[in-house]
């Protein structure tokens, strides 16, 4: 409809009124007139549309009467019908109605229908069950609402950093930060996890085990994990977990040199070096098993404190140098350093404080390699022996490849 129409439909809404209620035909002829006027069409069309329109009303008005039954369902059998709902913890309308009467007699004697009428009751104790279905639909129902994972308040106060990687050629004390699950594959109950803490710049490894994915044992993981990194940190960076989140937020804010940072959700590349590392320091190591006791956790812990000083000072590892490309963009080729230990890189590092150094190669001094490793054998043994069900076998190889029942060194009964 064009503002010309509407207009015009406007005027005749305004000016009908004084059309209807003309006492003779003189009074009619100016409101006519009139409406001629300031629309232009002429009289004929104008005495139709006023007579169409003076119908249209008249037709309104004669079926404004509800047609059909009348009601027999006020709003305050509606009312009763509430309080009963709302008393036996709003039911639906198949388990309500077998029990309505004998809920509103009771509900009439203890009080919250005392004061409705008796007709008006006894009309409700006889509702059908399409009726009262159809009145419950008009209920506001309860609803329960799990509360949004990413609504919590420590992930607006940690950064995103997606390139994080780049900290590996600057010096020590940038730390990645993953979790491994030890839950056979079950996510039920309460089982082991292990923290992983990875440098990038030396590659240092530090693991720690606690019980259950909470705020406790996260603490209880970082204190250990922090009591084997000899060289000062600069920066955390975890994945989205957020209890893990939580413990390294408040280390962050009592002390202004240390910052934080995460990864992006989904996105296991932004922590790639520590990713890594929970493959092979830990699932090649105590394989895929679940472990759900305290004496399985402690077990745990002293196999990383052993594996973690063989490994650290003396399995030497490998960082990429650079990778070669070819004119499209794509890597034909991966160079990588001379491989050396994490203790090596320390010790070449420039940044590290000569003191550090020196604590080090004390402690490299007093080593075993050998008494390192019968020690990682006889925990390992203590730990696997009550989870491997097959009969006493020899294993022998160069990993602890679980999935393929071998174990780094000389070969252990088990």
């Amino acid at each position: 409809m064009n503002r010309g129409k509407e207009f015009e439909m406007e005027l005749l809404k305004r000016v009908i009124k004084d059309y209807t209620k003309a006492k003779d035909r003189k009074d009619k002829t100016e409101v006519l007139t009139k409406y001629c006027e300031l629309t232009g069409i002429s009289r004929e069309a104008a005495k139709k549309r006023f007579k169409r329109f003076i119908k249209r009303e008249d037709t309104k008005s004669n079926t404004t009467s509800q047609r059909g039954r009348k009601k027999i369902y006020t709003s305050m059998h509606e009312e009763v019908i509430q309080v009963c709902w709302e008393n036996l913890l709003c039911p639906c309308g198949e388990r309500l109605h077998p029990v309505i009467a004998e809920t509103i007699d009771r509900l009439h004697r203890e009080g919250p229908l005392r004061h409705y009428p008796e007709d008006v009751l006894e009309e409700t104790r006889r509702i059908s069950l399409g009726t009262l279905k159809r009145i419950l639909s008009g209920f506001e129902k309860p609803v329960f609402r799990k509360r949004q994972k990413g609504s919590a308040f420590i992930y607006t106060r940690v950064p995103i950093k997606a390139d994080f990687g780049k900290n590996a050629y600057l010096e020590p004390g940038y730390i990645e930060v993953d979790f491994v699950e030890h839950n056979g594959g079950s996510s039920s109950g309460r089982f082991a996890i292990t923290g992983v803490y990875t440098d990038l710049y030396t590659q240092w490894t530090v693991r720690g085990c606690g019980w259950g994915k909470n705020l406790e044992s996260m603490k209880t993981i970082d204190e250990i994990v922090h009591k084997r990194i000899p060289f000062a940190v600069h920066h955390y960076h975890p994945d989205n977990d957020k209890s893990i989140l939580k413990v390294l937020f408040e280390r962050v804010r009592t002390n202004e040199n240390l910052s934080l940072s995460r990864s992006r959700p989904y996105k296991k590349n932004d922590n790639a070096h520590v990713e890594q590392k929970g493959g092979d320091k830990v699932r090649k190591l105590v394989g895929y098993f679940r472990y759900d006791t305290e004496e399985e956790v402690s077990l745990l812990n002293q196999i990383y404190a052993v594996s973690d000083t063989l490994e650290n000072f003396f399995v030497p590892t490998m960082k990429l140098k650079c990778r070669i490309k070819d004119e499209k963009g794509r890597t034909i080729k991966k160079v990588y350093e001379k491989a050396k230990t994490p203790y090596q890189r320390i010790l070449e590092a420039p940044h590290v404080p000569d003191e550090v150094k020196d604590h080090l190669r004390r402690q490299y001094n007093k080593l075993s390699l050998v008494e390192l490793k019968r020690r990682l054998d006889e925990l390992l043994f203590e730990l696997l022996s009550k989870k491997l069900r097959t009969k006493l076998k020899r294993i022998r190889g160069q990993n602890y490849d679980l999935t393929n029942t071998k174990f780094q060194g000389q070969g252990i009964l088990i």
